[in-house]
């Protein structure tokens, strides 16, 4: 009976249109939890836990839909015509649309958060200097990063394609296979070069990479170049220095020797090659003392004691101690200019020896009755003071300019001409560049001479500063 239908329903549900309304506003709840959990996820975790929540959020938002439609949902005509059938219908609609949007939200956000994942680990990859390639056991390219299109060609980014595989050795190939098919931590390293104009040298890592359906191989490549010119300027350094090492040592070896077997009676000829040995002697510990600190200043260990030079007051000095040579040489030596504002925080010392080795080095290759001039100038511009020193002398030719400053280095034609170690204007770089953040240089033309300058900033600690804020 309609009375008795009426009252199970009541027993039922005690309060039906006010259940009905709050089921109702459950899927809305879940939907406004979807983007705030998302949120809260990116400021507290990241985006990569946007994903996590999202998921959550999707499943707490079904549940919403779940619960909030009304446990007598599934009622029949009859029950639309009786006098709360029209609630009970406008509820469960509601609930039922209101979820749907929550379920459609929270999707839109786990896709949102795997898209921002994704795009991170891509611009991640993009950073590094190294090709980073993904392949499938044939080799066709699942991902490439920016190094390997630079190194491999453009087209070797290309998803779907074996253009980056082709572009490499074959052995990188068989790689592949055997560590996909090995499976594990396998792991492959490899030494090649690339299939371009330069042969570039470059070192090949291959491993494997677990996907959802299937094994991948992930290669990086590594360009060596830098790596390979330093072993191979390490291995003529240590050629040079042994071959500069053990010339001035077989002279003195040799005078040693007649002298031991008593071959030598004159005693003016024994003062001679004692003499011989002396000079030796000492020019072997030159080049050594040199070479020690080269390798102090290189190696950071070496640190230059400031003070204000007065570098007009040095430079008279330094032609007065190398005027004897000059005199000796009928060469003019003179300090052509000075300025009196010549004034600059760096290590007296070195700087004296800076000045006396250009000074030295023109006063070697000027021909006697030549000139040489030291000249003390201040950029005020640059706010540095420039020392020059120029001569009329040999010349260094245009090719052997850049490398005029290496370790070792000698203009061919001059090393008949005047001897030397090769490191003194190596270290005078040093000196200059290193330890005091100047410049150094060289202006020469053959047959007409050469022009050595090196600037120094004034104010040290105006460069400490730069260097801090750039660092």
């Amino acid at each position: 009976m309609p009375f008795e239908r009426n009252q199970e329903r009541s027993q039922g549900a005690a309060t039906p249109p006010a259940a009905s309304k709050a089921r109702a506003f459950l899927p809305w709840i879940g939907l406004l939890s979807v983007p705030v959990a998302a949120v809260a996820a990116m400021l507290a975790e990241g985006a990569a836990a946007a994903w996590m929540i999202g998921a959550g959020c999707a499943a707490l938002a079904y549940c919403a839909t779940a619960f909030g439609m009304p446990a007598g949902a599934a009622v029949d005509d009859d029950d639309d015509e009786e006098g709360d059938g029209g609630v009970r219908s406008a509820a469960r609609n509601s609930a039922v649309h209101g979820g749907s949007l929550a379920a459609a939200a929270a999707k839109d956000v786990l896709l949102r958060a795997i898209e921002v994942r994704s795009t991170e680990r891509t611009a991640i990859l993009d950073a590094i200097a190294d090709g980073v390639i993904l392949v499938d056991l044939h080799g066709e390219t699942r991902f490439a990063n920016k190094a390997a299109g630079a190194m491999l060609g453009e087209n070797a980014t290309v998803a779907g394609t074996r253009d980056a595989i082709g572009a490499l050795p074959p052995q990188v190939l068989r790689a592949v296979q055997a560590v996909v098919e090995a499976g594990g931590t396998e792991r492959r390293r490899l030494e090649a070069e690339l299939r371009d104009h330069a042969s570039t040298p470059v070192v090949i890592h291959v491993s494997v990479v677990r996907g959802h359906s299937e094994s991948l191989a992930a290669i990086m490549v590594r360009d060596v170049r830098s790596e390979r010119e330093a072993d191979r300027m390490k291995s003529e350094f240590v050629a040079k220095a042994s071959h500069e090492l053990r010339t001035p040592l077989a002279s003195p070896r040799a005078y040693a020797e007649l002298l031991a077997d008593g071959e030598v009676g004159d005693d003016a000829q024994r003062r001679e090659f004692a003499g011989i040995i002396l000079s030796e002697t000492n020019r072997l510990g030159a080049l050594v003392d040199r070479m020690l600190d080269i390798g102090r200043i290189e190696s950071g260990m070496a640190r230059a004691t400031l003070e204000q030079v007065d570098f007009g007051e040095l430079g008279r000095q330094c032609v007065e101690e190398q005027q004897g040579e000059a005199n000796r040489r009928m060469i003019a030596l003179k300090l052509s200019r000075a300025e009196r504002a010549a004034v600059a925080q760096a290590d007296r010392p070195l700087m004296k020896q800076v000045i006396l080795n250009l000074l030295s080095n023109a006063l070697k290759y000027t021909p006697d009755g030549g000139e040489v001039s030291l000249e003390i100038d201040t950029d005020n511009l640059a706010r540095a003071v420039v020392v020059s020193v120029k001569d009329n002398g040999l010349g260094i030719p245009e090719h052997a300019l850049p490398r005029l400053f290496g370790k070792f280095y000698r203009v061919e034609n001059h090393e008949r001409i005047a001897k030397g170690t090769g490191l003194g204007l190596n270290l005078c770089r040093n000196i200059v560049e290193a330890m005091h953040g100047g410049q150094i240089g060289v202006d020469s033309k053959v047959g007409v001479g050469s022009r050595f300058w090196f600037a120094i900033p004034m104010d040290q600690s105006a460069r400490d500063q730069t260097a801090r804020k750039a660092a």
